[in-house]
């Protein structure tokens, strides 16, 4: 299948590690009456320090001109009030991989609410992090261009990210999107890095 990208990347196997601190926000968002003690903190930690032994991490990308855009890509280029458009987007997918899901699925058969709510929580992290990994490397790639990122957005509607997963061809990493309206691997993140207009050189 043709794409309207001229290059996408692939990238296996880098290394991720869940921040704490966003891992106790995710929980308490998962939690009704969340008591943060030193044993769930202790808790987060190990599973955190386990699930590093569980990820399998992989991701697409592609940059995509005005010119190459495809017709589902139109409402992207519009700018903010009084911004210019951007110049190009990079289209990405980003995942931990099913191993970790597993993990969480044999957690909710044994009845684990705590742990599997837990593991939901790095879960959630990590996916963050692998995007914001892709969001390193293409930001270097802005700047040798003299350009630089603006706010990535995340695919919401079932047609973007259908539409983003064929783009990249993401199928041949084993990531869809199922009728349910659900990405499997479930922790995975499909979105679009703007860049905006090349600053001007100072005289």
């Amino acid at each position: 299948m043709s794409t309207a990208v001229s290059s996408v990347k692939k990238i296996r196997t880098f290394r991720l590690h869940a921040r704490p601190s966003a891992v106790l926000r995710n929980l308490k968002a998962l939690l009704d009456d969340a008591q943060f003690t030193p044993e769930l903190e202790k808790a987060v930690e190990s599973e955190i320090l386990a699930a590093s032994n569980r990820l399998d991490t992989a991701a697409l990308f592609g940059t995509v001109t005005p010119a190459q855009s495809p017709p589902w890509m139109g409402p992207l280029w519009g700018p903010a009030p009084d911004e210019k458009p951007p110049v190009a987007h990079t289209v990405f997918v980003a995942t931990i991989g099913a191993a970790f899901e597993s993990e969480l699925a044999d957690a909710l058969t044994r009845g684990e609410g705590l742990r599997s709510r837990l593991l939901t929580a790095i879960g959630e992290e990590l996916a963050d992090q692998a995007a914001n990994f892709v969001e390193r490397l293409v930001a270097e790639e802005a700047r040798q261009e003299s350009c630089e990122l603006e706010e990535r957005r995340f695919f919401s509607t079932s047609q973007d990210i259908q539409s983003a997963l064929d783009l990249l061809e993401a199928g041949r990493l084993s990531i869809g999107y199922d009728a349910a309206g659900h990405l499997s691997p479930r922790f995975t993140r499909a979105g679009t890095l703007p860049w905006g207009p090349p600053a001007k050189k100072k005289k």
